[in-house]
């Protein structure tokens, strides 16, 4: 066997497996700092017939091969699509990173994470949907939820939020989520305001 059908063979065999572990930069994903990367990781075992995502997050560190903090992606939308659509928004300090995802043709679903130089943590977010429900005297939402986060302001998170309710409805607020880490204690992210839901015009 010569060398180009070798060479040729080689090839054919790695391609999947070079293809399993594809991977990229999200949108955003970068921290200021250049110390952290938000990536989005192709699932080398996807199974679409019994669930699970076609790909994860990953947050990496520069100087740490491995990653700090594995997120689950959405079972809504496939790798390719999901490279065009997942964002995710740092702080200015490189602690902080908000992550979207779409879970649904109308919905999102955010994820926000602290990050240190050995290791991340995803927080766990207050019902801020279920509050701006109840400003518009709604117990829940009809048809369409989208969380999009504006910027950070220290550290404060301002999203916008969009729904719909009330027979469909729409609504547009913003909402200031607030992390705390004090020393010594474990960080976490609480609800600090909801603007009063602005109905959009039909």
């Amino acid at each position: 066997m010569n060398l180009v059908a070798i060479s040729a063979i080689l090839a054919a065999v790695s391609f999947p497996i070079l293809a399993l572990a594809e991977d990229a930069l999200v949108d955003g994903g970068r921290s200021p700092d250049g110390r952290y990367e938000v990536r989005l990781v192709r699932t080398a075992h996807y199974d679409p017939i019994n669930g699970g995502s076609e790909y994860l997050f990953h947050i990496t560190a520069d100087k740490i091969k491995k990653s700090l903090l594995t997120l689950g992606g959405s079972r809504f939308r496939g790798y390719p699509v999901a490279k065009e659509y997942c964002k995710a928004l740092w702080d200015k300090s490189s602690r902080f990173v908000a992550i979207t995802d779409r879970d649904s043709r109308h919905s999102t679903e955010i994820h926000v994470v602290v990050v240190s130089a050995s290791a991340a943590t995803q927080l766990e977010i207050p019902d801020y949907v279920q509050n701006a429900l109840g400003r518009v005297n709604a117990t829940e939402v009809d048809f369409s939820c989208v969380s999009t986060p504006k910027q950070w302001d220290g550290d404060d998170l301002i999203v916008q939020l969009y729904f719909t309710a009330n027979r469909r409805h729409s609504y547009t607020c913003d909402v200031t989520l607030h992390v705390y880490h004090e020393e010594q204690s474990v960080p976490s992210l609480g609800l600090k305001a909801v603007t009063k839901p602005k109905e959009d015009e039909a």
